[in-house]
C-alpha cells in the first residue's frame, strides 16, 4: 500500500528535519490538513508538529504549481528578508523535487495574528512594513531574485499576453480583452521612470498579518524588482475602494495609508499611472481566471469562492471600480 502524504511528510521530516527549529529525526507530524486561506494557485495546508521538548508548534505548508522555481525563489526571498529583519515568516525547510508530496513545497513558522481593534493602526503597521520592504536595493539581492531592466514594459507585455491567450481560449467575449489591449498601449505610450527595488507585487491586505502590532507580510509569489509606487497603489485601490462602499468620506483608510507611508520615509512617482497599471493586471487576471478555459484551471481554488453570490457580487463591484480606475485618465 501506497503511503499516505503524512507518512511521506514525516519520514521526510525524519531527513531533514527543520532548519533553525528541530534537527533529523526530531520532528513528530502530528496534524496535515488543509488550511482555510487559500491562494489562487497553491495550497497551503497547517503543520501541527511536536518537537524534541515536547512542545507542540502551529506551521504552514504551502504547496506549489510547477517545477518549484517558484517554491526556491520564495523560500530564498523570506529567508533573506527575515535575515535582514523584516516582518515575514521564519522559512524552515525546502522541497523541490516533487518526491514526497507529488508537488514542491516550503515549511514556514505560522504568524497568530492579534486582534485588530482600530483600523488604523494596522493600516499604519502595513505602510510601515512596506517601506522597509522598498528600502533593499537591487544590489542586495543578488542570487536572490533576477533583476529585468525594462519595467513597467515588461508588466505591461503581461498584460498583453494574458489578454490575447485569454481572448482565444476563454468562452468570455474577445471584446473585453480588447479593451484591456487598448488600456495596455495607452499606459505603454505614457512616459514614466521606474527605481528598481524589491516589490511584493501583491500587497492586498489579504497577505497581511497583523500580530504584536507588526504587519507581517505573507504570500511572495508576485515577488519582482521594480518600482516601489506599484505595491502602494495596488493597497491603495482595494483601500479606496473599501472607503467607498463603506461611505466612509472622513479618516479614509486609503489616505491614511499614503499620508502613513510617506510618514516613515517612503515616496511615491507617477501614483496614478501605478494605479492604473494595477487596476488592468486585476482585471485582465480576474476575468481570465472567472471565464471558463484552460487558464481557469490554474485557479481552482477561486472558481469555487465564485460560487458564492456574496463573492460574486463583491468581485463584480470591485471591478466596476477598477474600470473607473483605469477610465479616468483615458
Amino acid at each position: 500500500m501506497k503511503p499516505s502524504p503524512a507518512e511521506r511528510l514525516q519520514e521526510y521530516l525524519n531527513l531533514k528535519g527543520l532548519d533553525g527549529l528541530a534537527p533529523p529525526g526530531g520532528v513528530k507530524l502530528r496534524e496535515l490538513r488543509l488550511n482555510e486561506k487559500q491562494g489562487l494557485s497553491n495550497k497551503t495546508f497547517l503543520l501541527k508538529v511536536e518537537l524534541e521538548d515536547g512542545s507542540v508548534r502551529d506551521l504552514i505548508l504551502r504547496m506549489y504549481v510547477g517545477d518549484g522555481k517558484k517554491a526556491s525563489r520564495e523560500f530564498r526571498v523570506l529567508k533573506f528578508l527575515r535575515g535582514k529583519g523584516l516582518p515575514v515568516p521564519m522559512v524552515y525547510l525546502l522541497e523541490e523535487s516533487c518526491k514526497v508530496l507529488d508537488k514542491p513545497f516550503i515549511v514556514m513558522e505560522k504568524i497568530d495574528p492579534s486582534p485588530v481593534e482600530d483600523m488604523g493602526d494596522l493600516v499604519d503597521a502595513a505602510a510601515k512594513s512596506l517601506v522597509e520592504i522598498h528600502r533593499i536595493d537591487r544590489d542586495e539581492l543578488e542570487g536572490i531574485l533576477k533583476v529585468k531592466e525594462d519595467y513597467p514594459s515588461r508588466d505591461l507585455k503581461g498584460v498583453k499576453a494574458l489578454s490575447v491567450i485569454s481572448a482565444l481560449s476563454t468562452l468570455k467575449s474577445p471584446l473585453t480583452f480588447m479593451r484591456y489591449l487598448r488600456y495596455a498601449g495607452e499606459l505603454e505610450r505614457t512616459p514614466v521612470e521606474a527605481r528598481l527595488r524589491l516589490i511584493h507585487g501583491d500587497y492586498g491586505f489579504d497577505n497581511i498579518i497583523y500580530s504584536g502590532g507588526r504587519a507581517y507580510v505573507i504570500d511572495w509569489e508576485s515577488v519582482d524588482v521594480a518600482e516601489p509606487t506599484y505595491d502602494v497603489a495596488y493597497a491603495y485601490n482595494f483601500l479606496d475602494f473599501e472607503d467607498k462602499i463603506s461611505g466612509r468620506s472622513e479618516d479614509r483608510l486609503s489616505d491614511m495609508f499614503l499620508e502613513a507611508y510617506e510618514r516613515y520615509g517612503g515616496t511615491l512617482r507617477d501614483f496614478q499611472y501605478y494605479r492604473r497599471l494595477a487596476a488592468l493586471k486585476l482585471l485582465v487576471i480576474f476575468d481570465a481566471v472567472m471565464s471558463p478555459g484552460l487558464i481557469a484551471l490554474i485557479a481552482r481554488e477561486f472558481r469555487k469562492l465564485m460560487k458564492n453570490q456574496e463573492f460574486r457580487l463583491f468581485i463584480g463591484r470591485f471591478k466596476e471600480y477598477l474600470l473607473r480606475v483605469l477610465r479616468k485618465a483615458s
